[in-house]
């Protein structure tokens, strides 16, 4: 059985204002339901949870959608998702309610890559050059073919994601799934993203979206 997270407890601190983003406008709609109704298109789920702040969980209904409460944080906001998961849920996929163009063929493909690997990122290349710093300092211009950005979805075998969470110290706040399960001895395989599949951010994300 596959199920399918859509984490979206945030308060958008980074966006401003009182009102999370994912309940912003985007042509008219709340920017969550165009990744509601991208997943729910896809027809590769069994079951699909919206994550969401505790004032929320009150509001939102979605007919066949299981709605639960999150977390203070990302890490247990997701937590809290994968205990809510069916028990027959073998797989479950995560992903950021506020990604709206999520397409077709990189649900596929982090579907069929989690069958084979148990574990997958969806990444996309870096168009601009890469620098660590140290402080307010340039510290090193690392080869840029190293390394990649990281989106949602993130899938994984159902077992794998609980028990890197489980066994991860309590205090450990990553705001990512693949890092948990990286940190667990498992190496996720990498799916590759899209730049439409960006995440809504800021208020010029708003707007690109809106141009999209």
């Amino acid at each position: 059985m596959w199920t399918a997270l859509i984490l979206m407890a945030g308060h958008s601190k980074r966006f401003g204002g009182d009102l999370p983003k994912q309940y912003h406008l985007l042509k008219g709609r709340p920017v969550y339901l165009y990744t509601l109704e991208a997943l729910q298109r896809s027809q590769l789920f069994n079951h699909i949870i919206l994550v969401v702040s505790h004032y929320y969980k009150g509001i939102l209904a979605h007919e066949g959608v299981e709605i639960i409460e999150g977390g203070k944080t990302r890490r247990e906001s997701s937590y809290r998702g994968l205990l809510a998961c069916p028990p027959s849920t073998e797989y479950v996929l995560i992903h950021d309610a506020v990604r709206p163009f999520v397409s077709q063929r990189i649900l596929e493909d982090n579907v069929e890559a989690a069958l084979k690997y148990g574990a997958v990122d969806t990444c996309v290349e870096s168009p601009d050059t890469l620098v660590k710093r140290e402080g307010e300092f340039l510290l090193e211009i690392p080869p840029r073919e190293l390394y990649l950005r990281g989106q949602t979805p993130q899938t994984f075998a159902y077992k794998i994601i609980r028990k890197a969470h489980e066994e991860a110290p309590f205090f450990t706040e990553h705001v990512d799934d693949c890092r948990l399960v990286l940190e667990s001895g498992v190496r996720p395989y990498i799916v590759r993203g899209e730049e439409h599949n960006f995440k809504i951010t800021t208020l010029q994300d708003l707007q690109r979206a809106e141009n999209l």
